[in-house]
């Protein structure tokens, strides 16, 4: 193997990372209200008005009973970029299928904009933004085979 694509295989894993983990930090929904502002990161849900924050373990057990389908969305994207990360780790000891983890990144993507459904209020004008959805897109283009 040449010395030019041993460099270029290595800058290519070292900007799979970087996209793996920019999608798994920066907000995924950012929701403006009148005073403030709602981020949803992959984790938790933060207001940034009180600094109150929820985790993602909370809101499902204990907040989410009895409610629409599209707030539950999140929980689930959480769960596939969690499952992308893994499957990511995997080729470390090259045993990863890259269709696998490309498509878990790309379905948390499509759950993240389904749950702009969830987290808007359309009668009240709120509207929140899938900011993280460009990233996970980005996550799944870069660990695509």
């Amino acid at each position: 193997m040449s010395v030019r694509r041993t460099v270029a295989t290595s800058l290519s894993r070292y900007r799979r990372a970087l996209a793996v983990l920019a999608a798994g930090l920066v907000p995924w929904l950012v929701i403006p209200y009148e005073d403030a502002t709602g981020l949803v990161f992959s984790v938790t849900l933060a207001n940034t008005e009180t600094l109150a924050t929820t985790s993602v373990y909370h809101y499902v057990f204990v907040y989410t009973r009895g409610l629409p389908t599209e707030l539950l969305a999140w929980p689930t994207a959480t769960l596939l970029y969690g499952a992308g990360v893994a499957s990511a780790t995997l080729a470390w000891v090259d045993r990863e299928d890259r269709r696998v983890t490309a498509g878990l990144f790309a379905l948390a993507a499509f759950d993240v904009c389904y749950a702009v459904l969830g987290f808007s209020s359309f009668r009240a004008g709120t509207i929140a933004y899938p900011l993280g959805a460009v990233f996970l897109a980005l996550a799944a283009w870069t660990s695509r085979p």
